[in-house]
């Protein structure tokens, strides 16, 4: 890759990431619908591995997961009852959402705008659903007393519209990295990842 292009690459990620994580926390009672604020920062990942590869998803992952960890990182109650912040979490998670992205799909399709969504709504739904299992158990563990969702609230009032919400965010980050995204033409030049495609119609949405 040559100087000016990397350059462009770098200062464009950097855009798109300080963006992405100053509207999530400073603007989020905005991007909020069906009773769910969307994820900006995890659709940006997911769609930057998929379009992008392993590498750029694994990279902005861990940034994005750092900026997660500095502005809204997980909280415990230590052994001594007060509260802890937990660093790294974000991090962790993110560089697997971003590597995760990066992988699926990728030895039957090609990067199609359509199978980004879909990617999203996966992801997502993987997310919110391990989400709720490690809060089940840390409140198990902790010997509260609190019960937790019914599934039907899970399902419905959580997942669903969680996934419909980023869906909707998705769209306009989906354009914004394809077309104007950190590579020229939308792809990465001189990528040793290679991808094929069976002939069969359905995989050609």
């Amino acid at each position: 890759m040559r100087k000016h292009e990397r350059a462009r690459q770098i200062i464009i990620y950097a855009l798109y990431i300080t963006s992405v994580c100053c509207l999530q926390v400073t603007f989020s009672h905005v991007f909020r619908l069906f009773g769910r604020t969307c994820d900006l920062m995890l659709v940006f990942v997911v769609l930057a591995g998929y379009l992008f590869g392993t590498k750029d998803g694994v990279v902005v992952g861990g940034i994005v997961g750092m900026f997660r960890d500095y502005f809204s990182g997980p909280v415990i109650t230590g052994l001594d009852q007060k509260p802890v912040a937990v660093l790294g979490i974000g991090l962790l998670v993110f560089i697997y959402v971003g590597l995760l992205s990066s992988v699926l799909f990728r030895k039957r399709f090609r990067r199609k705008l359509s199978l980004g969504l879909l990617q999203v709504a996966i992801v997502t739904l993987f997310y919110c659903v391990l989400g709720h299992i490690v809060s089940w158990l840390y409140l198990s563990m902790s010997g509260n007393s609190v019960s937790y969702h019914s599934l039907n609230y899970i399902a419905f009032r959580s997942v669903l519209p969680q996934i419909l919400v980023n869906l909707l965010a998705a769209v306009p980050i989906l354009f914004l990295l394809r077309f104007l995204g950190p590579y020229k033409k939308g792809t990465r030049s001189g990528s040793s990842e290679t991808y094929v495609m069976e002939e069969q119609s359905w995989q050609s949405v």
